[in-house]
């Protein structure tokens, strides 16, 4: 019995140890480690670096193997109760010379979120990202309107080739944009795939769902 534990344990050992497999969805220690390197030698950050490593499969059979490292800088109050927060990406190149494996893609991301204590705290599960520069207000507005947005976008969405089969699926805020005629547009990810964009349009002291456009997985 002791020697099947101390086999077990041994192979254990081995797992751990091995190669990850093509399909692993995180960066090997090897990648977390040179990337904690650059970092450390290129940013001058306070506080404990907690970035979140992820690995994308281009599509096919033999799709490219893209690794990430995502870093969320501190939060800061905007107006009552908008919280921002930017946020960073990296992108590894195995090809790259060992020094300069890992890069920053531009440009910097800014999550947004309402939240109603003196601090902004941790950010919730689903932030919301800010696709392009909007007054701090309307922000604010849109995303305490968005469901109400969304509830009454759906009306328009039957009216729509593009988004009719998707028009009775749940959806989530997932940005805020601006459409080519100045409109602020709510980006919604479905729960199944795709997104559908509502441009909004003010009526007095009203904010109402003006256009909506779907697209499906990407």
């Amino acid at each position: 019995m002791q020697k099947f534990a101390a086999a077990v344990g041994m192979m254990a050992v081995g797992f751990v140890n091995a190669a990850p497999a093509d399909n692993a969805r995180t960066a090997t220690p090897q990648e977390q480690e040179s990337f904690f390197d650059y970092y450390n030698a290129t940013h001058t950050a306070p506080g404990l670096l907690r970035p979140q490593f992820a690995v994308h499969r281009g599509e096919g059979k033999n799709g490219k193997r893209r690794v990430t490292a995502t870093v969320d800088g501190p939060a800061t109050r905007a107006v009552l109760p908008l919280c921002r927060q930017p946020r960073t990406v990296f992108e590894y190149d195995a090809r790259a010379p060992k020094q300069s494996r890992w890069r920053e893609l531009e440009p910097v991301q800014t999550l947004v979120w309402v939240h109603h204590q003196k601090q902004c705290g941790a950010q919730p599960d689903v932030p919301v990202r800010l696709l392009q520069p909007l007054p701090d207000m309307e922000i604010l507005q849109l995303i305490q309107s968005h469901p109400t947005l969304l509830a009454n976008a759906r009306l328009l969405m039957a009216g729509n080739t593009s988004c009719s089969p998707s028009r009775n699926r749940g959806f989530h805020l997932a940005g805020l944009d601006k459409a080519k005629d100045g409109l602020p547009v709510l980006v919604f990810a479905s729960d199944v795939a795709g997104e559908a964009r509502v441009s909004v349009r003010r009526s007095r002291n009203e904010m109402l769902p003006w256009a909506v456009t779907c697209s499906g997985p990407r």
